[in-house]
């Protein structure tokens, strides 16, 4: 009798355990059937910053290498004129040329979580560090006008300045007969603008054996120093040169200024610089120089649009090195120049 009793009680509690054990699985299906039902909300909320971020919410960080030279001025008008048409908002900032002050700008860009940083390194690596931490703290990097050679950058966009050193030495030598004496005033060292312009300008003069560099000293890209340089070429040429190539624009101005106080027939020298700056302009319209080499002031309002349309729209530019091309300006094409409606 006690063996069948105890039968009963186990025939009960394994009945009891599959009812239990069947309940918890309806459950558990139809907590799965309710997890399915939600998953397609779940992952339209999930997947759509893969889209991009909304125009409204970006926020990028600009930091010019200067604001005061005349080029960068207008460069600065084009990226912002770029940022008003897309809607976003853009923090600018003045390394007013010093390395570390535009690092530290972009350590502090980096500490407030911009999406985006655009800047254009005043020299080729002393930026790297910096592009280093914004990456790791997951910060776009693109740069324009200057580029950064061994750092982690998204894109660049410049100007192809080693044709452009060509274009400069081939204009001087067709304009003296292939020889005599050229005075350069080189832009600020380290510099990429500074190092591929010098780079095709020396490679096109192999061609002219008979051109001899008498004078070469940096200006750092500034018209002060583009004109006190002048001043020390004079001096040490004794005013017996050619030609005067300057790598931009505002180191030329100062230098016809130094050429203008010293009495020398400017007529009989060849001069050309960079940039294609409305001072400039007016000059070659005037009379008072012969040339210059249009640098694209677009690039900066270009490298805008590349980084917002990549954030809002997740497009990648077909080159991360993008290379505008320059033209010569003289009076005979000052129409051709970006700044022809500002002269």
């Amino acid at each position: 009798m006690k063996r069948l009793l105890m039968s009963g009680v186990v025939v009960v509690l394994i009945l009891s355990f599959v009812a239990t054990f069947s309940l918890v699985g309806c459950k558990e299906e139809a907590a799965a059937a309710e997890e399915e039902e939600a998953a397609p909300a779940e992952v339209a909320e999930e997947e759509a910053p893969a889209e991009g971020v909304a125009v409204e919410d970006l926020v990028i960080g600009f930091i010019a290498m200067n604001q005061t030279m005349e080029w960068m001025t207008y460069a600065l008008k084009s990226a912002q004129v770029a940022a008003d048409e897309a809607g976003i908002e853009m923090i600018v900032y003045d390394a007013e040329d010093n390395a570390a002050r535009q690092g530290s700008l972009m350590e502090d860009l980096v500490a407030q979580g911009v999406d985006a940083i655009i800047t254009d390194p005043i020299t080729v690596e002393s930026l790297n560090p910096f592009m280093q931490e914004a990456e790791d703290a997951g910060i776009l990097v693109a740069t324009f006008d200057r580029r950064a050679e061994g750092a982690p950058y998204f894109a660049f966009i410049g100007c192809d300045d080693v044709y452009g050193g060509h274009l400069c030495a081939q204009y001087i030598a067709d304009n003296i007969g292939g020889e005599g004496k050229v005075i350069e005033i080189v832009g600020q060292l380290g510099a990429g603008p500074t190092i591929d312009r010098g780079e095709g300008f020396y490679a096109e003069l192999e061609n002219y054996p008979d051109i001899e560099i008498v004078f070469s000293q940096t200006g750092e890209f500034m018209r002060e120093k583009g004109l006190t340089v002048m001043e020390d070429a004079i001096t040490t040429t004794g005013g017996e040169f050619d030609a005067v190539f300057s790598h931009n624009d505002s180191m030329m101005m100062g230098a016809l200024q130094a050429m203008n106080d010293a009495g020398l027939d400017q007529s009989k020298i060849v001069t050309i610089s960079y940039d294609g700056v409305p001072d400039v302009l007016r000059a070659i319209r005037d009379g008072n120089l012969d040339a210059t080499v249009q640098y694209p002031v677009g690039m900066a309002g270009a490298i805008v649009k590349v980084v917002v349309d990549y954030l809002v729209n997740g497009t990648v530019p077909e080159k991360k090195d993008d290379k505008m091309n320059p033209w010569v300006i003289t009076v005979d094409n000052l129409e051709t120049g970006d700044f022809y409606d500002l002269m």
